[in-house]
């Protein structure tokens, strides 16, 4: 063939893009390893473009090229993203600021595998280590849907823009993965427009993303909570209508569960830019078909008591985010998620049994620090070579034993925090009342009903939590041990409940007596038993 030696560049060419794009598949963007970022913008002051964009109009975005670990999206879009991340950051002259990249911008066919169409990168704002979004994401994982979260290098136009923190978007594709479907609606509580909150006029004060009662106008609540879709405000209205009036109903509208395990996280690890803390934000609802609201976490860069601002924004002592209480806010009523709930004896002793479970696994044990020191060393070597990070390379490394300076913030070293709680917590009587304890447990079919009965030792009550999906928070029914109710002797600690065999396709078992509550098993609801 004549035209062969022509002809060779543009079959390399065609070789070397299948192999990118081959390598790109079959790498997981949010899996192990250190990804990799870059962009094409064709224009010269393209820092400068953006941040006009964010300044004017922050939901638009210039077009360029992506390249995510090889493999090319053409017409993306891009822009700034954040708030203290970005404002804070470029008021103070630093130039590494976060990034959203919208891969089917243009071209809607554009994702990445697993189905991800958006790319958020963050700068590591307030958090030397780099570590406090992947590591309170992992910890968080154990125990409820959260979005997966590791590292990212950044070029922009070839250049080396450093490490990032790269974090799965909570939207369509997560819900699909975690809940089996899509439908429902996705509520972000977390005001973008902090000015629009300061000057809101004619309504009650509010509490930004706190689900505090107003009133029942809308137009109250929509600084405070940010949806896709007008529906969405039918079930956010009812859940704080409930939550606030009539909280003995607050099943009917919450995941109470998943809720409970969402404030001891919080709590447990002192994140306090959340729902717990003073900012109240950082998290989203999904509200599932039948109107109940999901919470899910979101932005942890300054867990472990990174923001340490209390609610008359004064800067907390070291001693008092190591001394943290586990009920901190249960009598305070501008966060009805922790003064209505917490207040519950049983979901109190539901919450404290998570509670339990979380210190058990990951600060006691000590697991929190084996993979800090992972993640850090991994990262080392791009740290290092991060001309842009917002910290130097001596505050990375110094990061879990000192205290860090920045701006007018002084961000407490991971280990320098963790070390001595988990000593107070392990101390604390709160945390220390008996628990019953739950034996064996096992159901059995019963034509179109299942029976579940369960071995609790120094129990009162117990409980069988049940659904027919995932999509669905857990239903709650009495467990009885009176000899009636299909079970076969009274008092002989073996607890019985039958439930219509559709509605328990997933179940698990709470054990309570009057001072403590067990759960089994011990990471439900996100762990649960299966009928099948």
């Amino acid at each position: 063939m004549k035209n062969l030696p022509l002809l060779l560049p543009f079959i390399f060419s065609i070789a070397l893009q299948t192999h990118a794009q081959q390598r790109a598949k079959s790498t997981d963007f949010y899996g192990a390893g250190i990804q990799e970022v870059r962009v094409e913008l064709p224009y010269p002051d393209w820092d400068f473009k953006l941040d006009s964009i964010k300044r004017k109009n922050p939901d638009a975005r210039l077009t360029g090229i992506a390249s995510i670990n090889g493999i090319r999206f053409d017409s993306t879009g891009i822009r700034f993203k954040g708030n203290s991340s970005y404002h804070r950051t470029r008021n103070e002259t630093y130039k590494k600021l976060p990034f959203n990249i919208k891969l089917d911008y243009k071209i809607k066919t554009q994702k990445l595998p697993g189905g991800h169409t958006s790319v958020k990168l963050s700068n590591a704002f307030l958090d030397p280590s780099f570590i406090r979004d992947p590591l309170a994401y992992e910890i968080i994982r154990d125990y409820m849907p959260a979005p997966q979260c590791n590292f990212t290098k950044m070029y922009v136009n070839n250049k080396f823009y450093g490490l990032y923190v790269n974090t799965e978007s909570i939207d369509s594709k997560f819900l699909e993965k975690h809940f089996g479907t899509s439908e429902g609606f996705l509520i972000k509580c977390d005001p973008d427009n902090w000015q629009r909150v300061r000057s809101q006029s004619g309504c009650p004060k509010g509490e930004n993303a706190s689900l505090v009662y107003l009133n029942d106008n809308i137009g109250c609540y929509d600084a405070f909570y940010e949806v896709d879709d007008p529906g969405a405000w039918k079930p956010l209205l009812n859940l704080i209508r409930v939550l606030n009036k009539n909280p003995e109903k607050i099943e009917t509208v919450l995941n109470v569960d998943q809720t409970l395990w969402m404030l001891a996280l919080n709590n447990s690890t002192v994140n306090l830019d959340s729902y717990n803390g003073s900012l109240s934000h950082n998290y989203y609802l999904w509200a599932d078909t039948t109107g109940v609201c999901h919470p899910l976490i979101w932005d942890l860069n300054m867990a472990f008591g990174g923001w340490r601002r209390n609610f008359s924004f004064e800067e907390m002592k070291d001693e008092e985010l190591v001394k943290y209480h586990p009920l901190a806010e249960i009598n305070n009523t501008r966060r009805p998620l922790i003064y209505k709930l917490l207040r519950n004896p049983l979901y109190q002793k539901i919450y404290l049994a998570h509670y339990r479970t979380i210190m058990k696994d990951w600060l006691t044990s000590g697991k929190w620090l084996t993979r800090s020191q992972e993640m850090m060393k991994e990262i080392d070597p791009w740290v290092k070579a991060d001309s842009l990070k917002l910290y130097s390379y001596a505050d990375f490394q110094n990061s879990l034993d000192k205290t860090m300076k920045s701006g007018p913030d002084n961000v407490i070293g991971l280990r320098q925090l963790l070390d001595k709680r988990t000593q107070w917590l392990n101390q604390l009587p709160l945390l220390n009342r008996t628990q019953p304890v739950i034996g064996e447990v096992k159901h059995t079919k019963e034509g179109d009903k299942v029976k579940v009965t369960a071995q609790f030792t120094g129990a009162e009550k117990g409980w069988l939590m049940h659904r027919p999906h995932k999509m669905f928070a857990f239903a709650r029914v009495e467990m009885y041990d009176d000899g009636t109710h299909g079970d076969a002797k009274a008092d002989d600690g073996i607890f019985t409940a039958t439930v219509s065999a559709d509605l328990a396709k997933h179940y698990y078992v709470v054990a309570e007596s009057d001072d403590a509550a067990a759960v089994m098993p011990e990471r439900a609801s996100f762990v649960f038993y299966e009928v099948k």
